[in-house]
């Protein structure tokens, strides 16, 4: 079969939104690392060191809130899932224009830039809250674990000193049990619903038949709706 290579143009663009998705991940990841750290503060020594910690770990759940990184990283996901479809697809139909890939570049933009055109319906957002519900019930028992000795900390309960590496430890077990055993599908299914949903709200060429496929495709990665993607009745 004739193959050609998508042009440089498109590929650089397609490597810059996953870039900056991987980059707003890790202010993500950071964030939350300061709300973590934000909870053991009365247990950090005043030395030099942990006071500047003191003082960037609430900065950077803060962050969280303003920035709002996690959304940004899914609308950069979203638009560098299009511009690489567009290229697969050009690459392997010698017969696709180039101008096509210049839809797709147009529509990345239009996810990235314009405000949300419609809501998705109440169907697939349903669906999107079940997963979500789901990953929270695998990793509750690991935020307990933390949640309890800090709070007990913060109340300067004595008892919990000789516990606290173990109930971190424990937290530690039981969120890697969790990612590894129940919520590695539920976060894959969770984000096909969430790319789809983006594309919907704010791309003025998504229809509810790419909301339906979708939703199959998460079916199909975490069995239990029925098979046109809408929940089962």
């Amino acid at each position: 079969m004739e193959t050609r290579k998508a042009p440089k143009w498109i590929r650089k663009s397609e490597k810059s939104h996953r870039r900056r998705r991987r980059m707003w991940k890790c202010v993500t990841a950071l964030g939350w690392l300061g709300w973590a750290g934000s909870m053991l503060i009365r247990q950090m020594p005043d030395t030099a060191w942990w006071n500047v910690l003191k003082v960037a770990c609430p900065a950077a759940f803060v962050s969280l809130l303003v920035l709002a990184p996690g959304k940004r990283a899914g609308r950069h996901g979203v638009a560098a899932h299009l511009l690489d479809v567009a290229m697969v697809r050009y690459e392997a139909s010698p017969d696709r224009p180039e101008s096509e890939l210049t839809e797709a570049r147009q529509r990345a933009h239009e996810i990235m830039h314009v405000e949300r055109i419609r809501t998705a319906p109440a169907w697939i957002r349903d669906q999107r809250r079940g997963y979500r519900l789901r990953i929270l019930g695998w990793i509750i028992p690991a935020l307990l674990a933390v949640a309890v000795p800090a709070a007990a900390a913060v109340l300067q309960r004595g008892w919990i000193e000789p516990w606290y590496g173990a109930a971190f430890l424990a937290a530690f077990i039981l969120y890697t049990v969790g990612a590894l055993v129940g919520t590695r599908k539920l976060v894959k299914a969770r984000d096909i619903l969430a790319e789809a949903i983006e594309r919907y709200e704010c791309e003025a060429a998504a229809t509810e038949s790419d909301l339906q496929e979708a939703g199959q495709r998460a079916a199909e990665v975490w069995p239990g709706k029925s098979k046109g993607g809408k929940p089962a009745v």
